[in-house]
């Protein structure tokens, strides 16, 4: 179950604007559904999948904690010196320099004036700038330089701001996902930067940022993030790590060793054995895997940091690089599945340089199939025509924690030619809204919803109540071509169970089969979301008796290169309007595809899409008897 705070992240491209810039669309779209209300209904089938710990900390945390940090006695504290400084990465650092030139942490387009104060928290702002405020990743950039010396004021003057106008304990900044955000980020300033500074005159100043820092993790250390874990526990675990390395103060010691041992733990229970992150967003996988090359980094230049767990640490690395290099898209971006953006890590091609996998997703020729039977994902890359689908037939997430998780069981994303042409919707807010609950919603994905209902009971920004079973995921290839199936019950409650089949065919055809078993009648809606840079067309439909012909529908146009969207079954497809999403407070126009059948069940239901250069695509339904469909001679078992 998630906090507010959890609205943590934000497109860092509009970090200088109030108003959120990319918002091209109004109004939701016509398909999607009302976000529901909370009931003890809804609240019973979230709660119950809580562990008993996280209940604990939650009313600990809520109600025993105390929020006032005078209680901690005043100490000497210290920056440690190391034979070299820590490799670290900077943080956009022309971006950083931009931010602390303009001197406001409010992000905005008005300077800080000589003598204003600068403010933490403002009204006509939203959560997501004032929580990136309080991260504060523009600090983290090299300013010892003689060139920087007046950056470099304004920086120290800017951490001070945040001391003066923080001083209790009890606000916003101080939660502890701030924290150990900000914690780091301030460490690496004063790395870098300290001394130049203290030549500056600034000493007092550097000593007055290094004694908030020991309050801000003895803050930390009592408040770990133990009712929410995932993510957030792992960057917990990460300041701790970080300030027992570079702070020398009292505590340094027992944090070093409390951060190295819930360091430790969280590995184990978060990465997967097929080496994805346990929330199953490829944003958060990516983000995590950045984090332990932070950690990664500091051990290697402080040996006698060098934990226990090092050798973990590395095998993780490489499960999770690897397991991320064969996950993105031929453009080398991350698929924007379950809570995921652009832009909130550092580039994924950066990060696989790091982890020592630099132009792993490029290498290869012919087609690859993946199957990453934990994370419930697999995808089919063919690299000769640098095209790529991932298909997503795993869990919302952790049962403890299903927060970042959508109604997408059986969606995918494909990219031909190395342009994405369907696409997930994105994420362009975690405030609660109606618009957050549409792109959590089946809607904004590309599977099937039945009789209007989610698949699963997403709620708030970050609840999920019922939620779906799903298969193990199947995969073959043979003559020339590949298929991946997989199949949900999310409908078992309706009696109705959805299996889907992908096959990619030696034309580099795509074809997309989805069997809706159960009994009675119902309404089946799929849907198909494609990338703004597409251009989709109707074609005039012949005259077609035979609902088992595959009929050409739409005109596909990816960059000069034409495909055809072909469907076969009585289904009605109609052209509506929505938007896509690839950051926060981003929301460009999108052309949807939305298929609707009604009838009894069982039911089949078919589209396909395939070059205009190649043959069309045959079906043969004789199969069926046999369990399965005949797709250009190939039998496909259903």
């Amino acid at each position: 179950m998630k906090s507010d705070m959890d609205t943590a992240l934000s497109s860092k491209e509009c970090l200088f604007s109030v108003a959120p810039t990319g918002f091209a669309v109004k109004g939701l779209p016509e398909f999607s559904t009302e976000m529901p209300s909370p009931s003890a209904g809804r609240y019973w089938r979230t709660l119950k999948h809580l562990r008993a710990s996280q209940i604990y900390y939650l009313l600990r945390h809520r109600v025993l904690i105390q929020k006032d940090i005078l209680r901690w006695p005043e100490a000497t504290v210290a920056i440690r010196h190391w034979d070299g400084l820590p490799r670290i990465q900077e943080w956009q650092p022309e971006l950083a320099r931009q931010i602390i030139e303009a001197g406001h942490v409010q992000f905005l387009r008005t300077p800080l004036l000589d003598g204003e104060t600068t403010s933490w928290i403002a009204q006509e702002i939203s959560r997501r700038q004032i929580y990136h405020a309080n991260y504060c990743d523009f600090l983290n950039v090299d300013l010892s330089s003689p060139g920087d010396s007046e950056l470099l004021q304004r920086a120290t003057k800017i951490a001070l701001s945040w001391c003066d106008q923080n001083p209790s304990g009890k606000e916003m900044g101080w939660h502890p996902f701030f924290v150990s955000l900000r914690v780091v980020n301030w460490l690496k300033y004063l790395v870098r930067n300290a001394s130049r500074a203290e030549e500056l005159g600034d000493a007092e100043g550097v000593q007055r940022i290094l004694e908030s820092l020991r309050i801000q993790v003895l803050s930390l250390e009592s408040r770990l993030e133990r009712e929410l874990l995932a993510n957030h526990l792992l960057k917990n675990a990460k300041a701790l790590v970080f300030a027992g390395a570079l702070l020398d103060a009292p505590e340094s010691g027992r944090w070093r060793a409390l951060g190295q041992r819930l360091l430790l733990e969280q590995m184990v229970q978060q990465i997967l054995p097929d080496g994805g992150h346990i929330e199953r967003s490829p944003m958060y996988h990516a983000w995590v895997l950045d984090h332990l090359l932070d950690i990664q980094n500091l051990f290697r230049s402080c040996p006698a940091e060098l934990p226990g767990c090092a050798e973990e640490l590395s095998n993780s690395i490489d499960h999770m690089a690897d397991y991320l290099s064969h996950i993105i898209h031929p453009d080398g971006e991350i698929p924007l599945l379950n809570d995921s953006q652009f832009g909130v890590t550092r580039p994924t091609s950066m990060i696989l340089k790091d982890a020592g996998l630099s132009g792993r997703y490029d290498l290869g020729s012919g087609t690859s199939v993946q199957v990453f039977p934990d994370s419930g994902y697999a995808s089919i890359r063919d690299f000769d025509s640098e095209s790529f689908l991932i298909f997503d037939c795993g869990q919302l997430g952790p049962d403890y924690q299903p927060g970042h998780g959508h109604a997408d069981v059986l969606s995918f994303e494909l990219t031909l030619g190395r342009q994405r042409v369907i696409v997930d919707t994105g994420v362009s807010s975690y405030e609660p809204s109606s618009e957050r609950h549409y792109e959590r919603s089946t809607a904004a994905h590309n599977t099937i919803r039945i009789d209007g209902i989610e698949q699963a009971e997403i709620w708030g920004s970050f609840r999920v109540g019922r939620r779906p079973s799903v298969s193990p995921i199947r995969s073959r290839k043979f003559a020339g071509s590949q298929f991946v199936q997989g199949a949900h019950y999310g409908y078992k409650h309706l009696g109705v169970v959805h299996s889907r089949a992908i096959v990619h065919l030696a034309t580099n055809a795509w074809v997309i089969v989805d069997q809706i078993s159960g009994r009675g009648r119902h309404k089946v809606e799929s849907f198909l979301h494609f990338h703004p840079d597409v251009d989709v067309r109707p074609i005039i439909e012949p005259n077609v008796a035979h609902t088992d012909v595959v009929v050409p529908r739409w005109s596909i146009d990816v960059k000069g290169k034409l495909y055809t969207l072909m469907t076969m079954g009585a289904v009605t497809a109609r052209h509506v309007d929505a938007w896509y999403s690839p950051g926060f407070a981003i929301r460009l126009p999108q052309s949807v595809i939305h298929w609707l059948w009604e009838g009894e069940l069982p039911a089949t239901m078919l589209y396909a899409i395939v070059p205009a250069w190649a043959p069309p695509v045959s079906i043969g339904r004789a199969a069926y008897a046999a369990g399965g469909i005949e797709i250009d001679g190939l039998f496909i078992p259903l």
